[in-house]
């Protein structure tokens, strides 16, 4: 799976989160400037992340998971070391 396939499955996630079209979901807006993003979506967020890519992402990784940008370079490293 390369970047762009990576970047957007995670549009899709974020976009069924936040009732937005996938197509929409900007790549480097920080997820915390989206309404109703708290510390209770980022769980979601990262329990769907593991579901959608098949991989266990410590939840200190949220912090470098901030924009689809660097969800999807987190994602991408799980991925090449499995």
């Amino acid at each position: 799976m390369d970047s762009v396939q990576i970047k957007s499955k995670i549009k899709e996630v974020v976009g069924g989160m936040f009732d937005m079209e996938p197509g929409t979901v900007p790549d480097s807006k920080p997820f915390t400037q989206m309404a109703k993003y708290d510390s209770m979506r980022a769980l979601e967020f990262l329990a769907k992340l593991e579901n959608e890519f098949n991989v266990t992402i410590d939840p200190d990784q949220l912090a470098n998971m901030a924009t689809v940008e660097k969800s999807a370079q987190v994602i991408e490293g799980y991925l090449h070391a499995h």
